[in-house]
């Protein structure tokens, strides 16, 4: 602080001024911490979402097995029966089945001699669409069984991806309040630094002020011609007191 800042204040102002870019610089870095953490936040919950991709892709596989119950059921139209009696397959069971139908169904005409007859050809065509009907009928059961774990899967996977974007709502609102906050606090410094160095300088122009009333009233104080603010003349005793005043005003100004 040099002598004359009392009469300038360009201390204070300096000091403002460098307080101002501090503030300044504060913010870019804060706002920098706000983008790295908001960005890490929905990053994290972007991958706690995509962590139930492979549950839907569960769902999914049960689907089809579902679709194709309804196509079963006649539920899609002719069209999906067509795709039902295209898909469905016997088990491996079922022509063991039917041949041990079939043989007990030969061996009971042959004990009655009617092996050849109208009526056993009719009782074999019986035994085989019941048979298939029934067979049919398992199948639709399985596919219909997958329903549930479909439901579970599909539900679980929306479930889940629906509560990590929900979760991302909290993470804008609070960067932006911290923002808020941020720009807040760096404007109100700033504003309280421009505050403090307008009163340094009225400060100083007081002091000025004051300064030349205090001159003018020893100047009012000596005998007449003994001081001039241009330098000139001066009695014995004072000589020295208004040369000084001089150099004081012309330091000022």
């Amino acid at each position: 602080m040099g002598i004359f800042d009392i009469f300038t204040g360009d201390s204070a102002k300096r000091a403002a001024q460098d307080n101002t870019e501090r503030l300044s610089a504060l913010k870019t870095e804060g706002i920098g911490y706000l983008n790295t953490g908001r960005d890490s936040a929905i990053g994290a919950l972007d991958q706690s979402a995509g962590a139930y991709a492979p549950l839907a892709a569960l769902g999914a596989k049960y689907g089809q097995g579902t679709d194709l119950y309804l196509d079963s059921l006649g539920l899609n139209g002719a069209a999906g029966n067509t795709r039902a009696a295209g898909a469905f397959q016997a088990g491996p069971g079922y022509r063991f089945g039917v041949d041990q139908s079939l043989d007990a169904l030969d061996r009971r005409a042959a004990s009655r001699g009617m092996l050849g007859s109208g009526n056993t050809s009719l009782d074999t065509l019986a035994t085989v669409n019941g048979l298939a009907n029934q067979e049919y009928g398992n199948w639709q059961n399985r596919l219909g069984g997958l329903v549930a774990p479909e439901l579970q899967a599909t539900g679980g996977a929306t479930s889940g991806v629906a509560n990590a974007y929900a979760a991302k709502a909290p993470v804008y609102t609070n960067d932006a309040a911290q923002r808020v906050n941020l720009a807040s606090g760096v404007t109100n410094g700033i504003n309280a630094q421009a505050t403090q160095a307008a009163n340094a300088e009225a400060a100083a122009s007081g002091n000025i002020w004051g300064a030349g009333l205090s001159l003018a009233s020893l100047a009012a104080g000596m005998p007449p011609g003994s001081f001039s603010l241009l330098g000139g003349g001066g009695g014995s005793g004072s000589g020295g007191s208004v040369a000084g005043a001089n150099r004081m005003l012309k330091g000022i100004y």
